[in-house]
């Protein structure tokens, strides 16, 4: 029987994670297993002790309650607000792999991650509100790998605040590939840019090689050429705001259709010709390895060929 102070809970299909505690955990508090064993942030704790519920062995338990071997914790989470600035939206997610944690999609050129201030035009989050709504899910848009408007491919979002929390500490471990093509003949056939990032003086928006930035890594290879363009496969040892865009724009490289990084107008790409094409990392709750792979645009197609 489900004791009644659940009932609320599970009814509005919170979010919730289940524990089963070790011998080598007896004795330490259920706030002090959450922390340590859970990973759980402080910020965190005190929401999920404010607004959410803790259960062990089906019995609501404050932060102290000593734990025993074979103990069952089971948290609930707050419900998430969506605020003001995002309403759901419906729209044609490409969806490469979902659970009850986390999403990895497959992001069309041309439509933001984020909505536009004045709202005048949707985004994924707009549209993952709206599937999370069919799901009757009480969570917000938790955005873990972004991309820019016009750069396609994986993205990775995480469906909860636990969730996000736990990708977060450990963004350095998602690898993420890319596929790039850039204005020229690239002289060596791969290298390392290892150069830091700050904003642009000013503007908001672009970036700039400045020896005050923060470090920034990008590695290269290239995989075909001729003397108008080069394609390339890249990978981020960093995750800085244009990080590929301001590093290739730096070797006199720019991206095709890069305008605010120095290329030459083009009806070729919409946007720059920057594609997010594989991403690994391990699931943050069942710790398994995943990996995805995603096609270049079609529109690519035609731009470069071998000499």
């Amino acid at each position: 029987m489900i004791p009644s102070f659940l009932t609320n809970m599970l009814v509005n299909n919170r979010i919730s994670k289940e524990w089963l505690v070790p011998k080598e955990c007896t004795g330490q508090s259920v706030r002090d297993f959450l922390i340590k064993r859970g990973h759980f942030s402080r910020q965190l704790w005190k929401k999920v002790r404010t607004e959410g519920c803790v259960v062990l062995n089906q019995e609501k338990v404050g932060s102290r309650q000593p734990v025993q071997e074979g103990d069952l914790i089971t948290v609930y989470f707050p419900e998430e607000s969506q605020g003001a600035t995002m309403n759901p939206v419906p729209g044609p997610l490409s969806i490469m792999y979902e659970d009850e944690d986390l999403i990895v999609l497959n992001k069309p050129s041309g439509i933001a991650v984020l909505p536009p201030i004045d709202k005048s035009k949707p985004s994924i989050a707009n549209w993952l509100l709206a599937h999370y709504e069919e799901q009757r899910l009480p969570v917000t848009v938790h955005i873990v790998t972004r991309l820019d408007q016009f750069t396609s491919g994986l993205m990775v979002i995480a469906k909860h605040a636990y969730s996000h929390m736990l990708l977060t500490k450990k963004e350095k471990q998602i690898s993420r590939y890319y596929q790039a093509i850039v204005e020229g003949q690239v002289a060596e056939e791969s290298g390392e840019i290892n150069l830091p990032i700050g904003r642009a003086e000013g503007s908001i928006i672009e970036r700039a090689i400045h020896e005050n930035g923060k470090p920034s890594v990008t590695l290269y290879n290239v995989a075909e050429s001729n003397l108008q363009y080069s394609r390339l496969h890249l990978q981020l040892l960093t995750g800085r705001t244009h990080q590929i865009r301001v590093h290739m724009a730096s070797l006199g490289h720019p991206l095709v259709g890069d305008t605010l990084y120095g290329a030459s107008e083009t009806e070729l790409v919409e946007g720059q010709a920057l594609h997010c094409d594989r991403i690994e990392f391990v699931h943050p709750w069942t710790k398994e390895e995943l990996y995805f792979s995603v096609d270049t645009p079609h529109e690519w197609q035609s731009l470069v060929v071998t000499d």
